[in-house]
């Protein structure tokens, strides 16, 4: 029992020796190496490259945009009433003042009327004011002052008779004091009539003139309001134009200021209306040719100009682009009975503005990478020619389009020569070793961009392999019986 005992104890302890052996003598090598591989340094990324230039380029700026109407009116009516006729239908062309409802005028004829022969009345009274006395009238003024007049002078003579009378023969006293009377009574009736005579011959006074002028002007204010009034119950084109939406029909009743019709003027000119980035505004003057893509019509480019670069923009919304109108002439066409505009409000459209000819700095479009925080590219550190270097970014600020080149606003560590990624940059981390493929790649090879695949291992390249338990050499350690029976 004691033996067997020291046999297991002599087993044991030859097993843990040759653990322990085998993890210092490195059984464990294999994966060390392994682990030295990975934490090394990044192999060089391939990519391709283009150069940064300097061009004379007139910049080009393609914008979507909307045709307008050159100008639009929602025609409403002037008075309340009932609608007796409606005289257009959508997409009528009308002319500038042509009727295009009517209200009811029953209440509005009759009060026309009576002004006006309250306006002849007043008009017949002034002239005859004007005009003065007719002379039949002063010359019964005159006859009458006339025979007042002999009158008088019969009554005074009997007056100084009976004074005689009295004075020399006694007459009565009564008879002298009736002839006094007399004479008085005609001397008054003679200046009365001359009185009349006078204000015959001399007609209306100057301020009942000027009272009975301003009853007929007022009066003729009167007409012209009751006929003006007419007139807002009619209701007429304010401009040549196109019917685009009807807004009321015969026997409708409208409340003054509601809408008849909406007209667009569209026939001979329309605007295109052009939401343009603030970066891309100094390509853009006024008055300058553009050209006009329209997919909508058979007439694909039409010119246009610019007349409008609408000083403020959206930046309450946050847009920080400005509208900008471009006028094109239109055309139309005989449909039917009908004249149709071929550009009309609605349709979509390109506008292409050129600026003028500056030097800009230009780089590949390929080089740029976009993202939401901004863009950038990958600048090749190295000497000129350099197979291989360090990428290293730059953020940039586009600008206009040229061919296969994007112009750079702003970025002060660009210039002339550099050379920049054009392909395999969306991987690279800044200032990683880069390794710059040819241009050329033979037919059937890697794209660009892409590694080449590793050589299948050889006998010479393929990695030791741990040897296996069988494989090991014998060990000096002396066999134990402790597996042996007794």
């Amino acid at each position: 029992m004691t033996k067997r005992r020291t046999a297991t104890t002599m087993g044991m302890a030859g097993f843990l020796a040759a653990v322990l052996g085998c993890t210092v003598s490195g059984c464990n090598k294999p994966q060390a190496s392994e682990a030295a591989a990975g934490g090394g340094p990044r192999p060089a990324a391939k990519v391709r490259v283009g150069l940064v230039v300097e061009e004379e380029i007139s910049p080009e700026v393609v914008v979507v945009g909307t045709v307008v109407a050159r100008r639009t009116s929602q025609v409403a009516s002037g008075a309340d009433g009932k609608v007796d006729e409606f005289a257009v239908r959508e997409g009528d062309v009308v002319d500038e003042s042509q009727l295009l409802s009517t209200l009811n005028m029953v209440t509005t004829e009759l009060g026309i009327q009576e002004a006006e022969k309250l306006l002849q009345e007043r008009q017949s009274v002034l002239e005859e004011m004007k005009q003065g006395t007719r002379p039949e009238v002063i010359a019964e003024a005159q006859a009458r002052m006339e025979a007042n007049e002999v009158s008088m002078r019969i009554a005074q003579e009997k007056y100084i008779r009976m004074q005689k009378i009295v004075r020399d023969s006694g007459g009565s006293r009564n008879d002298l004091d009736d002839a006094q009377e007399k004479s008085e009574a005609a001397q008054k009736l003679f200046a009365a009539a001359k009185a009349n005579y006078d204000l015959t011959v001399a007609g209306s006074r100057a301020e009942h003139i000027v009272q009975a002028q301003a009853r007929r002007d007022a009066q003729q204010d009167q007409v012209a309001f009751l006929k003006a009034e007419k007139e807002k119950r009619l209701t007429r084109a304010p401009f040549k134009g196109v019917v685009v939406a009807e807004h009321t029909q015969r026997g409708q009743w409208l409340s003054k200021g509601d809408l008849v019709v909406t007209l667009a003027d569209i026939l001979e000119e329309v605007h295109v209306v052009a939401n343009v980035d603030e970066r891309d505004l100094p390509h853009l003057q006024i008055g300058s040719e553009v050209q006009v893509e329209v997919d909508a019509t058979t007439r694909k480019i039409w010119p246009g100009k610019v007349i409008t670069i609408v000083p403020r923009s959206q930046w309450e919304s946050g847009s920080r682009t400005f509208p900008v109108k471009v006028a094109v002439k239109n055309e139309v066409v005989q449909a039917g009975d009908r004249t149709v505009p071929v550009l009309t409000e609605g349709m979509a459209a390109r506008v292409r503005f050129r600026g003028p000819q500056i030097k800009a700095v230009l780089v590949p479009k390929d080089s740029i990478v976009r993202s939401e925080i901004g863009n950038k590219l990958f600048v090749i550190l190295g000497a000129p020619g350099a197979a291989s270097g360090k990428a290293k970014p730059v953020v940039l600020t586009e600008g206009a389009f040229v061919g296969d080149k994007v112009q750079v606003l702003s970025s002060s560590d660009l210039s002339p020569g550099m050379r920049v990624v054009t392909e395999g940059a969306e991987r690279l981390q800044p200032f990683a070793d880069v390794e710059i493929m040819p241009d050329l790649i033979p037919t059937g090879g890697p794209s660009a961009g892409t590694p080449p695949e590793p050589a299948p291992a050889t006998p010479e390249t393929a990695p030791a392999t741990p040897p296996s338990a069988a494989d090991q050499p014998p060990t000096d350690q002396p066999k134990t019986d402790a597996l042996q029976k007794p």
